[in-house]
């Protein structure tokens, strides 16, 4: 496939790694490609299709969330391709580097622990707590019961059972913190933020201890487009229980899509660039 590397190179997600979300997923990169395009050269891929590319581009808004297709963006990055989200940022969403980097930048996270899969079951300690959540300890979920919430020692032969048959070799032991469940999405520093109540859908964008922790999570990644899950507990704290990159922003497409678009436009003309880290 030949490509205008004077352009823009919009890359889909795979699939796998959007369960129940490939069409938001879309519905996300469509809107800000339409948002560029008058302005931009465009074309739009699926990240299996990018070792078809035959000529560098200049420009990359990834969603890409594979080796494979990492590997071949990390090339082109490594030769001067400007790709939003880096690929050293969707590297440290993967679960074991992202609780990693988000303990060394010393942010309220839950009790937080990857294990392998045979030391999970010594590793509990079930109390008046509220239990545990089990996350695969590689990628975000893409089946069901990837992430599972167990309150007993009882729910864990069915947790190990699905992790054993899957093939995961180790799994994220987090702390369950009761609060409500809240919803973010960012671009740049201060560029957007959103957030609403999983529980309510109340708008909670203007919660600054909120937007502060949302955005030091991501520059501790290195993420410019970035959402992810908070909660916020009974006494007002703001614990961060997981981070990802270019999320489906579905409860705030249109506006996210214009401010991406903006900010891409603006780096891209020359404008001050938020490198990796410097959120």
């Amino acid at each position: 496939m030949l490509f205008d590397s004077t352009g823009v190179l919009g890359v889909r997600r795979e699939s796998c790694f959007s369960p129940g979300k490939v069409n938001a997923d879309a519905a996300i990169l469509e809107t800000v490609v339409a948002e560029l395009s008058p302005a931009k050269k465009i074309s739009v891929v699926s990240a299996e299709n990018l070792a078809g590319i035959r000529c560098r581009p200049a420009w990359v808004l990834s969603m890409a969330q594979s080796p494979g297709a990492l590997e071949i963006l990390r090339s082109w990055e490594n030769s001067g391709t400007r790709i939003f989200n880096s690929v050293s940022s969707v590297c440290g969403c993967y679960r074991k580097a992202l609780i990693a980097r988000l303990q060394v930048a010393d942010l309220p996270i839950p009790p937080s622990s990857v294990l392998p899969l045979k030391d999970v079951p010594s590793g509990l300690t079930f109390g008046p707590s509220g239990g545990y959540w089990l996350k695969r300890g590689d990628v975000h979920a893409i089946q069901d019961d990837d992430v599972v919430h167990i309150s007993s020692a009882g729910g864990l032969p069915r947790a190990m059972d699905h992790f054993q048959r899957h093939g995961i070799e180790e799994v994220l032991v987090q702390d369950h913190v009761a609060g409500d469940v809240v919803k973010f999405y960012g671009v740049g520093e201060g560029a957007y933020f959103c957030a609403f109540s999983s529980t309510s859908g109340s708008d909670l964008t203007g919660l600054t201890e909120l937007s502060q922790l949302a955005r030091k999570a991501a520059a501790a990644v290195g993420l410019e487009i970035y959402g992810g899950d908070a909660v916020l507990t009974p006494e007002g704290r703001a614990v961060l229980i997981d981070l990802n990159d270019w999320p489906s922003f579905s409860r705030c497409c249109l506006p996210a899509a214009e401010c991406i678009a903006g900010y891409v436009s603006r780096i891209s003309m020359g404008g001050v660039d938020e490198l990796s880290g410097t959120l």
